[in-house]
């Protein structure tokens, strides 16, 4: 091909490159009206209203959507000014009802992992041994909700103070709800 030829067809390509895109085109609004469901926090809120987002997520029944903001938390960064005690309280926390919405949603090797990362940073804390029960009850008859009422009893007294910690924070949980069901 001779070289004006060459120059020729890369000056249309760079004219074809340049030139605007065709709009888009319209398409036709969806009829049906999907059923709401929690709206995902936008990055900059804080770990507190993420977990807020994911319990509400969690009672509609929406557990994908649950375990992913909890998962989110788990996964961001403290803010500088959040106490140690208020970071173990959110990441435990979070932790746990990841686990349990796993559970819910059957997926058990997730859960698994879950318990894992809670019983690695304090096998001791109050919501890693309430995991741990919770998840060996779930293993011996396969029914959460059986699992959570045998888990029931032990909540206040062995997570009371975390739960306390979690509502001065402003995080929307209690004994009853801990370990709840959708």
């Amino acid at each position: 091909m001779p070289v004006r030829h060459l120059a020729y067809l890369g000056a249309l390509l760079i004219v074809a490159a340049c030139q605007a895109p065709a709009p888009p085109t319209p398409t036709a609004a969806p009829t049906a009206v999907a059923k709401p469901t929690a709206v995902p926090p936008a990055a900059s809120s804080t770990r507190v209203e993420t977990l807020n987002a994911a319990n509400v997520a969690f009672r509609t029944g929406d557990l994908k959507t649950a375990a992913g903001l909890y998962d989110r938390v788990t996964n961001t960064p403290p803010n500088q000014g959040e106490a140690a005690a208020a970071t173990s309280a959110i990441d435990d926390y979070a932790r746990f009802r990841g686990m349990l919405t796993l559970l819910a949603d059957g997926r058990e090797d997730e859960a698994r992992i879950d318990l894992q990362e809670l019983q690695k940073r304090d096998p001791n804390s109050p919501l890693a041994r309430l995991g741990s029960q919770l998840y060996d009850q779930y293993g011996m008859t396969g029914q959460l909700r059986g699992a959570c009422a045998q888990l029931q009893p032990q909540v206040t007294t062995q997570a009371g103070p975390t739960l306390a910690t979690l509502q001065g924070l402003g995080v929307a949980v209690d004994a009853p709800t801990l370990c709840s069901v959708p």
